[in-house]
């Protein structure tokens, strides 16, 4: 019928937004066809109902699972799964999510985040989304593609209770933080055997599979119940499939050790560029990988630490109870999980973290809050209301470091202390950078080697020499270029917020704002033209203008 077709056309396409450049590109990469009444009947038994009264797209895909929650409508980066919320004759309510070719390795990665759910939940007591049904392998279901069918975990997101005008004791982000702590020091204190991702053991090959879950030093929670269920699998880091990587013959892990891990990301860089066009670039970059190479043996740790750690635990991925005192009801958006160098994963919560803020003071004891500079009182009511957004959220850090520190101190002095886990990263930013040189430039991975050696005498000591000969000039010109390549960056931000255009969405706008921020774009290029002084420096602003269709987009990236 009409409406059956209108419906498949909802639930097989993108509706709810587009794209002002390489729009045809990623609507096809988000076109999924699936069997619906094959995966109505999933979820009425997976339910326990007898019939499902409704099926509705929540959202046409996101980075995040945040928004399935709350029927957020608005998008975040990306746009990486197809959501569904199905209601049933019995009051339950499943939220079903089907990945796109360009989220990642799709049976890896729905296997994997399935089993970390499982894994987290009854190794570890965190609240997660409970899994009710699920297929990795499009080929094996009658619904035809891979999906995940979860229970929905009741609450409201910690993100719209940001108030900073409560007291700091009834700030919800504060009622939260006893669930949230628990989880980061459960998953710090847990070592694995492996860097990689985690798995049922049915779902890897099975040479993998005997292979110990843990590090050996490591007494797990649950010993039996779980070291016999998982194991540490190829990583679903989507920078070993990203970009046509995935019909690559490369090695994608599990990996016993740092060195191995970071030697392959070399080899996923150089095999990623064999048959670039551009022969120039191209020997210019397997020069980097080269010196990346000469680096590695130097730079990373015999004994490194492998942990899981969230990949996006940001406060609209934290739920909480609706009413006061807002405990936490759960945690969400697992997908992606790795198993990585505990220095690479470690971060704050961005839900207790904050940017520098020109109006704050922070004292020089732990035992005191951050306050206002005298200025504030000058500002207007509407700066003065961000300066005490601001404070608030100094405030959380603030507490957050003072309770880990008596709970978990090692793990406070490299969240909160300097120079801490920053600097860390900065010493390994290289393995960061190494892939990423098609998509971001080589400065990118140019400027690692920089701040890599930066850290270099505070590992090794002042006298020994860094690996990678950088003679001064050179380094001067890579800071000249990486700061040119920084001011184009928030000079394109400007340009997006100016034509109504969210910075991190990548181009992506809401379809009814479409027109009208096409024709801001259109605006903003002809003005860019007609400042330019020369033939030369148009044609500047034609090859580099980037929302054209062609340009580098790491969302129309397929992965499978």
């Amino acid at each position: 019928s009409h409406r059956a077709f209108v419906e498949e056309h909802e639930l097989f396409n993108v509706t709810t937004c587009r794209w002002i450049y390489n729009e045809e590109k990623r609507v096809a990469a988000r076109y999924v066809p699936f069997n619906v009444h094959a995966l109505v009947d999933v979820a009425v038994k997976a339910a326990n109902a007898k019939e499902c009264t409704s099926i509705e797209k929540i959202q046409d895909g996101a980075q995040s699972l945040w928004q399935l929650w709350m029927n957020v409508t608005h998008h975040t980066l990306g746009t990486f799964n197809r959501v569904l919320s199905l209601r049933f004759d019995n009051d339950v309510e499943l939220i079903a999510k089907i990945p796109f070719p360009v989220t990642g390795p799709k049976h890896y990665l729905t296997a994997s985040e399935v089993a970390t759910l499982d894994y987290l939940r009854t190794e570890h007591g965190i609240p997660v989304p409970v899994v009710r049904a699920w297929s990795s392998r499009a080929e094996s279901t009658p619904v035809g593609a891979e999906y995940i069918l979860y229970e929905k975990i009741p609450g409201t997101q910690l993100v719209h209770l940001d108030n900073a005008d409560i007291p700091l004791r009834d700030d919800p982000f504060f009622k939260a933080m006893p669930g949230v702590l628990k989880a980061e020091m459960r998953l710090y204190r847990t070592h694995f055997s492996q860097i990689g991702s985690i798995y049922y053991k049915a779902d890897v090959p099975e040479p993998l599979r005997e292979r110990p879950l843990y590090a050996p030093w490591f007494e797990p929670y649950e010993p039996k119940a779980n070291s016999e269920r998982f194991c540490i699998g190829p990583t679903v880091d989507r920078e070993f499939w990203r970009a046509g990587r995935a019909a690559l013959d490369i090695d994608r892990g599990p990996w016993p050790d740092v060195r191995s891990w970071m030697f392959a990301l070399a080899r996923c860089a150089r095999a990623s560029i064999a048959n670039h066009p551009d022969a120039r670039f191209k020997e210019e970059y397997e020069r980097l990988i080269s010196d990346y190479e000469t680096l590695v043996p130097h730079i990373a740790p015999e004994n490194g630490r492998f942990i899981l750690w969230h990949p996006d635990f940001y406060p609209r991925n934290i739920i909480v109870s609706d009413k006061p005192p807002h405990s936490l009801n759960g945690i969400i958006d697992w997908q992606s999980a790795l198993v990585a160098f505990d220095y690479l994963q470690l971060s704050i919560p961005p839900a207790y973290d904050c940017d520098d803020h020109p109006h704050i003071v922070w004292p020089e004891s732990d035992h005191e809050w951050p306050g206002l500079a005298a200025e504030v009182a000058d500002l207007d009511d509407e700066r003065i209301q961000k300066a005490l957004v601001a404070l608030r959220r100094a405030k959380r850090k603030m507490l957050h470091g003072r309770v880990l520190k008596k709970k978990e101190p090692l793990l406070a002095e490299e969240l909160h202390g300097i120079p801490g886990v920053d600097a860390k990263q900065r010493y390994f930013r290289p393995a960061v950078a190494i892939t990423r040189g098609e998509a971001e430039g080589l400065v990118l991975i140019l400027y690692s080697f920089l701040q890599s050696r930066l850290i270099w005498p505070l590992i090794k000591g002042p006298d020994v020499p860094f690996p990678v000969d950088i003679p001064d000039a050179d380094a001067a010109c890579i800071v000249q270029r990486w700061v040119e390549a920084v001011h184009r960056v928030e000079m394109q931000e400007r340009i997006m917020r100016e034509c109504g255009v969210d910075p991190d969405g990548d181009g992506m706008v809401d379809t009814e704002k479409y027109d009208a921020v096409k024709r801001a774009f259109d605006e903003a290029k002809a003005r860019a033209l007609a400042a330019a002084n020369s033939a030369e420096e148009r044609e500047r602003v034609l090859r580099d203008w980037r929302w054209q269709d062609g340009a580098l987009s790491m969302t129309a990236e397929l992965c499978c």
